[in-house]
């Protein structure tokens, strides 16, 4: 994250120099340009949302000052006992309910996630900014590490503006990474050096309230449905980390969640999950070759495009902010693309992590997970953003998309093209396929493959929050 400087623990000065030119970035810097955000809150104005907030909180009754009065000035029987009254009353009257995603009494989540209850609070962030319900969460408070001084010192995305193809091109080379999300038909890519320094998209696809985000420290671009029942969310960015990953916000009770994972770890929501839906990490020529008629977020004449998070996909790099043990099967930053299914005959939870070097060599890896048939398909052309300083002269990583292979009753079996490396060609019809899960060519052409929700993660990410995951290949630890 953005203010998480992402190298060694460097003295608190520098450290804070750091963060003023991180945020600056974050700004803009230079010529004022329009902005493609609403900040919702300032450094500068934090002291004054406190005192607004201690404003508004009861004041203490001076116990001690209120006895010694009665002692020297008894009240009469008739005063006494109209209070007695009163307190009866009080203590008769209904608590207004406390809104809270699963019973006061709930123990463990839907997915059988134990609660804690309890009179606890947070040591160091757990101040009168916070609305949060500190006492309901499925976590221990030490799990929370400080990235970042302060609540949406990352200032999220409220408002995106959008551009057309052509007017994108201008501030965008071929192999610029995008965060790739459809809906209802309704395509949009969000530029990586933008999410970089933004984490969090409040928009509307297709009609569907959604977050997109991304966390540079784990490599994991997720979208969500903002929809939780009744309610529509907007995120921010908290400023704590777990596992080194982004942990949001919702602005309308100051519930956590994870990024990861979409949980609620603490506050009101606890027991809900975000949705998933399906996003990839693509190239913007792949993107506008696809989606002509399609829409990129705005940099808002904004100097993004260079990389913060310099070198930090070096595998030797320890990760950033991270205290666990990294799992030894692979190098803590080598990407995996990861996903998880359900075992259709116990419904339980299964894991899968296939790693980049193994998918880059073989472009297509055909598999069955959740009793159906997929393909894990990689192509050349897409930069990291984690790498060079300029994004746009980075190292030329590939972008990779999960399918549902199912077609009718088929199951095909997706190969890489010997004629192209950017396309596949299955086994039935030899029809021609993109990295888009679509045929181009064909007797299939037209058709859509079904996108399977994943996510490209740093292994150590992966790993820290499901343990148990399966590292396909049996050669996978030598990538």
């Amino acid at each position: 994250m953005l203010g998480r400087v992402p190298a060694p623990i460097r003295p608190a000065a520098a450290a804070l120099a750091a963060l003023a030119l991180i945020l600056s970035a974050c700004s803009g810097g230079g010529e004022p340009a329009p902005a493609p955000v609403v900040q919702r809150q300032t450094a500068a104005e934090a002291p004054d949302q406190r005192q607004a907030e201690e404003r508004r909180q009861p004041a203490p009754e001076p116990q001690g000052q209120s006895q010694q009065v009665q002692e020297e000035s008894p009240e009469p029987e008739q005063q006494q006992q109209q209070q007695e009254q009163e307190r009866e009353q009080e203590q008769e009257r209904p608590i207004p309910p406390l809104f809270t995603y699963l019973p006061p009494d709930a123990t463990e989540t839907p997915e059988g996630i134990s609660i804690i209850r309890d009179l606890g609070s947070p040591p160091g962030f757990g101040s009168l900014e916070w609305r949060t319900l500190w006492g309901i969460r499925i976590i221990e408070f030490e799990e929370l590490l400080s990235g970042c001084p302060w609540r949406d010192c990352i200032p999220s995305i409220e408002d995106p503006r959008f551009e057309t193809i052509e007017e994108a091109a201008a501030t965008s080379t071929d192999a610029i990474p995008i965060v790739h999300v459809e809906l209802n038909g309704d395509a949009r890519g969000y530029p990586l050096d933008v999410l970089t320094r933004h984490e969090i998209v409040n928009d509307v696809i297709g009609g569907e309230p959604v977050a997109v985000t991304f966390c540079p420290l784990c490599n994991t671009a997720i979208a969500f449905k903002r929809t939780v029942g009744e309610a529509v969310l907007e995120f921010g960015v908290s400023g704590l980390l777990r596992n080194s990953d982004l942990v949001m916000y919702d602005r309308a009770t100051h519930s956590l969640w994870q990024q990861a994972t979409g949980r609620a770890l603490v506050g009101a929501y606890v027991g809900a999950r975000l949705e998933k839906l399906p996003a990839a990490i693509v190239s913007f020529g792949q993107f506008a070759g696809e989606f002509p008629d399609g829409l990129v977020l705005s940099r808002g004449g904004r100097p993004y495009g260079e990389n913060p998070y310099g070198g930090y996909d070096d595998e030797d790099r320890r990760p950033f902010l991270f205290a666990g043990e990294i799992d030894p099967r692979l190098p803590g930053t080598r990407r995996v693309v990861a996903l998880e299914t359900t075992d259709p005959a116990t419904g339980a939870a299964e894991y899968i992590a296939y790693p980049w070097p193994l998918l880059a060599e073989r472009r297509a890896i055909n598999d069955t997970r959740g009793g159906l048939p997929i393909a894990v398909l990689w192509t050349p052309g897409t930069n990291t953003a984690l790498g060079a300083r300029s994004i746009a002269q980075a190292e030329d990583i590939g972008a990779a998309a999960v399918f549902n292979t199912l077609i009718g009753d088929i199951a095909l079996f997706l190969e890489p093209n010997p004629e192209d490396e950017r396309t596949f060609i299955d086994n039935a019809t030899e029809s021609v396929w993109n990295i888009f899960g679509r045929a181009i060519s064909g007797p299939f052409e037209g058709a859509q493959l079904e996108p399977v929700i994943h996510a490209d993660y740093f292994w150590f990410a992966w790993a820290a929050f499901h343990p148990e995951t399966e590292v396909y290949g049996s050669d996978a630890a030598d990538g």
